[in-house]
């Protein structure tokens, strides 16, 4: 942007008309702020949803927290009250103010700083849900460097640095601090702290989830063909004697019972040694004594296959057992009977949209397996690839015993993860989230769907926004759009009249 560009420039609504403005890193956090605070209507949403029977839900944050306001609303324009005759009677905060205040610098990345979530606005979050007797999920989405390779890792299109600079050089050499274990702890510390400072809050937090599909897609992105052959794995297997000792742990006591599965070798230790770390950090701290809850997810995609058990019957419907047999036996060794009856929660997302096996499509084979105008084929599928929550019960229990506690804390109705070739016709969608919701209850696995609300997800909604498809099933009375269109100026609070900030 040159000169004259930033002269009439109207980035994030305003026209450089005066002096002074905010600077380009004040509109972009303005900007994020605004999203964040309109997104939800705490009240009247929250109060939607209770009506509705929804009594958990479950909060993607950040790892970037700020303390500077306390109050929600970020103030980064201020009346200047010492020269009210001054044409331009507003204090500008300036870049680097932001930037210390309001954002934190990656430490794997020294280009990407990570816009902050004012504690403030989380807790007022918190204290509305504990007024309609909903408790939150607080589930750390991303990590610094990002844990995986997508778009929710936080970094992307960059490539994952979490494990190869963060937990490499921390846990294998001692080199650096352990940025990621660091983080958690004081995250968990700061969740400790609202049961004194504020409890209003902390009665409507429910549980944390300490990592988001940690290692998504390691086994594709390993350094071999098909995917990215010009980079090395982003989850390095750890030292051999660390491995060893590790395994040792986890499959001590297993020779005199040949039903249970042993964990095997792998990179996937490294994500597995994080996890345990982060279930005893959370088993020190005094949130189990005091009710909350630690909600640990996981993902398939962690695993090669040649590191996973041969099942004797091939699996079909999605209905693989391998994966859940590892995880099961990493829970048992993770974990108490007590504990996973009380506090200690897995959690395995699944959709239909991301398999063959379940996928349904407008023009049927080969897009889909089945076309959304077959009703024969169509509910054969969805009911075979429903009784995905009872298998996920039968193998976790084979492996740490009945009674514990199992979750899927990501699911939808869609078809296909392509909206282009997804069934949107309500006959289906009605028939994917009944489906799942009544074979999920039979197998006492607690469900969250993908999304309350995505007003700018255009097609998507039907099948990925529980509000959009509870109103194309006539429970709720609007649907879900978008509050603003493109061009719209919506006044913040405190904003000059002129529009001159």
């Amino acid at each position: 942007m040159d000169k004259d560009d930033e002269t009439q420039s109207t980035l994030g609504g305003y026209p450089n008309i005066k002096k002074q403005s905010l600077g380009p890193w004040g509109k972009a956090i303005k900007t994020i702020h605004a999203f964040r605070s309109s997104y939800l209507d705490f009240e009247k949403e929250l109060g939607t949803m209770a009506s509705l029977g929804i009594k958990h839900v479950r909060v993607p944050v950040s790892w970037c927290w700020t303390d500077t306001d306390s109050d929600p609303d970020l103030h980064l324009v201020t009346k200047n009250e010492t020269d009210p005759n001054n044409d331009d009677n507003w204090i500008y905060m300036d870049d680097e103010e932001v930037l210390e205040k309001y954002t934190c610098i990656d430490p794997f990345y020294d280009d990407v700083r990570w816009p902050a979530i004012p504690r403030g606005l989380v807790q007022r979050f918190l204290r509305a849900c504990a007024d309609h007797g909903i408790g939150a999920t607080l589930d750390i989405h991303t990590y610094p460097g990002g844990t995986s390779i997508g778009t929710f890792s936080g970094v992307w299109p960059r490539y994952s640095r979490f494990w190869t600079h963060g937990d490499v050089p921390a846990l294998d050499n001692g080199e650096t601090p352990d940025v990621g274990r660091h983080i958690l702890k004081n995250f968990i510390a700061y969740l400790e702290s609202l049961a004194v400072k504020d409890p209003h809050a902390f009665r409507g937090f429910r549980a944390l989830s300490p990592m988001n599909e940690p290692a998504h897609l390691a086994t594709l992105y390993n350094g071999n063909p098909p995917i990215r052959t010009d980079r090395e794995t982003f989850l390095p297997p750890l030292p051999s004697d660390k491995a060893a000792e590790y395994l040792n742990e986890l499959n001590a006591g297993l020779e005199s019972k040949p039903h249970l599965t042993k964990v095997p070798d792998g990179n996937h230790l490294r994500v597995m040694l994080w996890l345990r770390d982060a279930i005893d950090a959370f088993r020190q701290s005094s949130l189990p004594s005091m009710g909350k809850e630690l909600h640990v997810n996981v993902h398939e995609s962690l695993f090669p296959s040649e590191v996973l058990p041969k099942q004797e019957i091939k699996s079909d419907y999605g209905l693989n057992q391998a994966p859940m047999q590892l995880f099961g036996a990493w829970w048992r060794a993770s974990t108490t009977l007590e504990e996973r009856a009380q506090w200690a929660v897995l959690d395995i997302h699944h959709y239909y949209a991301w398999g063959s096996q379940c996928s349904g499509a407008v023009a049927g084979p080969p897009t889909g397996r089945f076309s959304c105008s077959d009703e024969e084929h169509r509910e054969l599928v969805i009911d075979n690839c429903g009784a995905w929550a009872s298998v996920y019960r039968s193998t976790i229990e084979k492996e740490c015993e009945v009674g514990l506690r199992l979750a899927s804390a990501e699911f939808s109705a869609s078809t296909h993860h392509s909206v282009r070739h997804a069934c949107n016709d309500v006959t289906t969608l009605k028939m994917m989230l009944e489906t799942q919701v009544d074979m999920a209850a039979a197998a006492d696995v607690e469900l969250f769907w993908w999304s309350y609300k995505m007003p700018y997800g255009g097609a998507f909604r039907s099948a990925w926004s529980l509000k959009h498809l509870l109103y194309l099933l006539g429970v709720l009375p609007q649907p879900d759009e978008e509050l603003f269109h493109c061009g719209d100026h919506i006044p913040a609070k405190g904003e000059p009249e002129d529009g001159s900030i």
